[in-house]
Formats: structure tokens, sequence, C-alpha cells
């Protein structure tokens, strides 16, 4: 039964200790506009999204294939204009988020992030 237990533990520890490594967002759009082709990198499954003036998203990215440190970049359209915005921003250490989660928002002039961490203790 103690092997049992034992090997079920090690078995659960392994599978966890390869789970995805994501970046976590919250992503306000405070524009006078809609966005278009928005996304984040890295980003493994390279996905584009499209946000409504007003919307709040949660938005995960992929980030398995992120092996060395970096900032996040963001690029998005103004759906109105057509205008693309990128910045870079953040920072991830060996493709892991250092917050728990990062909000963004994105008002028409700029765009403002803020990390959030869950100091929880043991």
């Amino acid at each position: 039964m103690k092997l049992k237990t034992t090997f079920t533990i090690l078995l659960l520890t392994i599978v966890f200790s390869c789970s995805h490594n994501q970046g976590n967002f919250v992503i306000s759009n405070e524009c006078d506009f809609d966005i278009n082709s928005l996304y984040i990198l890295p980003d493994s499954n390279k996905q584009l999204i499209n946000i409504k003036k007003g919307q709040i998203i949660k938005y995960n990215i992929n980030m398995n294939d992120v092996k060395i440190d970096g900032s996040y970049l963001i690029s998005f359209k103004n759906s109105e204009t057509k205008k693309v915005r990128s910045t870079s921003f953040g920072y991830y250490t060996n493709g892991n988020q250092v917050e728990d989660i990062i909000n963004i928002k994105i008002l028409n002039d700029t765009i403002i992030t803020s990390g959030k961490f869950d100091f929880s203790p043991n």
C-alpha cells in the first residue's frame, strides 16, 4: 500500500512539473475603437484576438518554447485607422512569467501594465 501511494505521488509530481508555462493577462480595451489582431509575444501558439471597445478579457499565452529571459511585446491594430501599435513591457525569466497575472489597460494614447503577485503564506 505504501509503495502504491509513493508511486502515485511521484507520478503526480512528474505530471505537474511538466505543466504548460503560461503568460496570464487581463486586457481591457478603454479606447474609442475596436482592436483587431492583438497578440502578445512570446506565444508558441501565435494566436490573434479582437477586442471590442469597453471589453475586458482574460488572455493566456503558451510559453513552452521559451527558454530565455526577455520582455513581452504587445501589438494590435486600430480597427478604424488600420494603424498598428506595438510596445514592449514586463519581464519573464526562463519562459516563466514573474507575476501571477499582468493587467493591461489599453487607452487611446498609451498602454498601462501592472503585475499582480499572489504572496500567500505556506
